[in-house]
């Protein structure tokens, strides 16, 4: 066993404790294994992951709920364990995780699910199709199936994302739910990860979401991919907070000319006048997202009107 200390690309510290490398094994997935809570990350549970045969394992968990990371550590090798701040979002304990991992597939799922089982079938699947995520159908503790596909939609000219339920076959879906999902990592690091400057995990999600469809890939719910909830999480707070800005003005405020995607900063006046945020908050946010559009213009296919008005409510 050794522990790491490091710092994150974005200045924020780390300890990672285990090996410091997996044992590459394309043939398997990895798994990223989200703490919601220490009490449920116990000998038991883990024994139930490891027995699951994950190429590389990766829990992530706060530095404060660490005390039992040591005696784990001994006693099951082949994980890893990733210790972070609580400031660090969820997004950002994602990306720090694969960042660390060999396997061409990753499962993100948290620790108040059941393991998963055998995901051979989902596996073929992602492969097969060259979707960037493979959301599970989800059900809670009641066994009930969850409404888990994320479906855009303009409603007075507003953006709302009604969440539906599946109807028997896989289809799209703008952002898997709570993050839970099988992961190409090659297509999630080429399509830049989820935006570590988006702390809260709605806006996260949705900006993930609609850069994947702007850019052209795909993320769709697989019905026959199955996992359950041990305990549900919390309800989403979904009002315009911490991130919302800059959500909107690198995904709604693009547009798509002749010359290519960018973002007309006269967009920022009437989002600021919206908003009711400062004009120069509104216009520094808009260069922003003006500079990295230009970056990346190459890279968009759609803008979002488009992406909502094709979305087809029917194959949801």
């Amino acid at each position: 066993m050794s522990t790491i200390r490091s710092t994150h690309e974005e200045g924020r510290p780390f300890t990672l404790v285990g090996p410091r490398e997996a044992v590459p094994d394309s043939a398997r997935p990895g798994l990223v294994l989200l703490n919601r809570s220490s009490r449920l990350l116990r000998r038991d549970y883990m024994a139930a992951i490891v027995e699951e045969s994950f190429s590389d394992i990766v829990s992530v968990e706060l530095r404060e709920n660490s005390f039992t990371v040591e005696s784990l550590s001994r006693e099951f090798p082949r994980v890893r364990f990733l210790l972070l701040d609580d400031s660090v979002s969820i997004g950002a304990r994602i990306n720090m995780a694969m960042r660390i991992m060999n396997a061409e597939a990753i499962l993100v799922m948290w620790s108040t699910m059941d393991p998963p089982g055998s995901i051979t079938r989902a596996l073929e699947t992602l492969k097969r199709t060259g979707t960037v995520c493979l959301s599970p159908a989800l059900r809670n503790e009641r066994g009930e199936a969850l409404p888990v596909v994320q479906v855009p939609a303009l409603q007075r000219r507003q953006l709302r994302v009604m969440t539906l339920p599946i109807r028997g076959r896989a289809v799209d879906t703008l952002f898997p739910f709570d993050y839970v999902g099988l992961y190409d990592r090659r297509r999630f690091e080429g399509l830049g990860m989820f935006d570590e400057q988006i702390g809260h995990p709605f806006w996260q999600k949705l900006d993930f979401g609609f850069r994947a469809a702007l850019w052209g890939e795909q993320i769709r719910v697989e019905p026959t991919f199955r996992m359950t909830y041990r305990s549900m999480p919390e309800p989403e707070d979904q009002t315009a907070s911490e991130g919302y800005e800059r959500f909107y003005a690198r995904n709604l405020a693009v547009r798509i000319r002749e010359s290519g995607a960018g973002v007309p900063l006269l967009q920022a006046l009437p989002f600021a006048i919206r908003s009711r945020k400062s004009i120069a908050e509104a216009l520094r946010v808009f260069r922003d997202a003006s500079g990295w559009v230009e970056r990346n213009r190459e890279r968009f296919l759609h803008d979002a009107r488009t992406v909502v008005k094709e979305w087809s409510i029917d194959n949801a």
